[in-house]
């Protein structure tokens, strides 16, 4: 297949170009630098119109796997509005190539303050800016996608780690502190999330791309709850640390009902938090 990829360069992209071995594949991005073989590269923003454009639909993918959001952790309404100004010229390019298939990377966050197991289709409980241009974005192009005559996935991921994360995220901040010997600050231990390894991300996103399922929205989480404290902890155990939390269970949260998307594609995850945190800290110990 050829497969365009945004957001190549970024945390998810990073693992899941290597699994797109087999592809002809293309890679929008805005400083390519030819790092990742057998991928061809392509210089531009989504949020801008360029050569790109045109170089996208003469390469006319028939997939299209749309990882980029620009700003993160920016979740503000200035940000939030570029964002949806950058996805409706996404789509339009793709209208124009002839695309087959897009596989977008949506957020748990789009559930807004949820508790406990949430489907696909569970009703929102408020949520902020970010959310609603998620949910706007997804709208759009249900609707463009029913003219256009392309299906598309609409990928809801949870609290994605491992390898590469952004230094503030959870555990690179627990790292940093435990490894020191210091006591993390953390303001709800026993509040609970859906925790699931980048690569199970990366291989349910290539499994939502390879699977006929019609178009809809599907959930890429571990499938269960594991609260912040419990993380703190087995970092903690990683250096030698006391744990920091007696009591870390018991908080609200929210985590993924995956029935939908295993159903669809066979996809599974597969990496045990334990085992996830574990393979993570020792990558970080040996490259930082």
């Amino acid at each position: 297949m050829r497969v365009l990829v945004t957001g190549g360069r970024g945390f998810l992209g990073r693992h899941l170009l290597p699994l797109l071995d087999g592809h002809e594949v293309m890679s929008l991005e805005r400083h390519p630098d030819g790092s990742v073989r057998g991928v061809q590269t392509v210089a531009g923003e989504i949020g801008r119109d360029g050569d790109w454009q045109a170089t996208v639909e003469k390469f006319a993918p028939e997939w299209c796997i749309h990882l980029a959001w620009d700003g993160l952790p920016d979740y503000s309404l200035a940000c939030c509005r570029r964002n949806l100004d950058a996805n409706v010229a996404l789509v339009e390019t793709l209208v124009r190539s002839g695309v087959r298939r897009v596989v977008v990377a949506g957020s748990c966050w789009e559930y807004g303050r949820a508790v406990g197991a949430v489907a696909p289709y569970s009703t929102p409980v408020g949520g902020g800016v970010f959310a609603a241009t998620k949910h706007a974005i997804r709208a759009m192009l249900d609707g463009v996608s029913r003219d256009a005559g392309f299906d598309y996935r609409w990928a809801r991921i949870f609290f994605v780690y491992g390898p590469g994360q952004r230094s503030g995220s959870l555990i690179p901040h627990l790292r940093s502190a435990l490894s020191a010997g210091t006591a993390p600050s953390l303001r709800e231990p026993s509040a609970v999330q859906d925790f699931v390894h980048v690569d199970d991300v990366a291989r349910g996103l290539l499994r939502l791309a390879e699977c006929d399922a019609p178009s809809g929205i599907f959930n890429l989480g571990s499938g269960g709850p594991t609260s912040v404290g419990e993380i703190a902890n087995r970092v903690a155990r990683h250096y030698g640390q006391p744990a920091p939390f007696a009591e870390a269970t018991g908080g609200e949260g929210f985590w993924a009902d995956t029935s939908a998307t295993t159903a669809a594609s066979g996809w599974r995850p597969e990496i045990a938090i334990g085992e996830g945190i574990e393979s993570m800290l020792r990558t970080m110990d040996a490259t930082q």
